[in-house]
């Protein structure tokens, strides 16, 4: 089961914050939502790894997304 924090968590020794999504077997998965820790994660609600931040120049800081100047 897939489950979503909603405190911070330490699950296997690394620290896990708000937010955060991973896998657990069922029974963990309904303690820790028991507990008020997590909620089930929905499907929809999952991030897609494709969604990526404005790439930036590296020596201006400024974002190479941005719409350049015209002559």
């Amino acid at each position: 089961m897939q489950i979503e924090l909603l405190k911070p968590h330490t699950h296997a020794g690394k620290r896990l914050v708000v937010g955060d999504r991973f896998d657990l077997n069922d029974a963990s998965a309904r303690w820790l939502v028991a507990q008020g820790v997590a909620k089930t994660a929905t499907a929809s609600a999952t991030p897609t790894t494709d969604s990526k931040p404005a790439r930036r120049d590296a020596t201006s800081g400024v974002s190479t997304t941005a719409a350049t100047q015209g002559d």
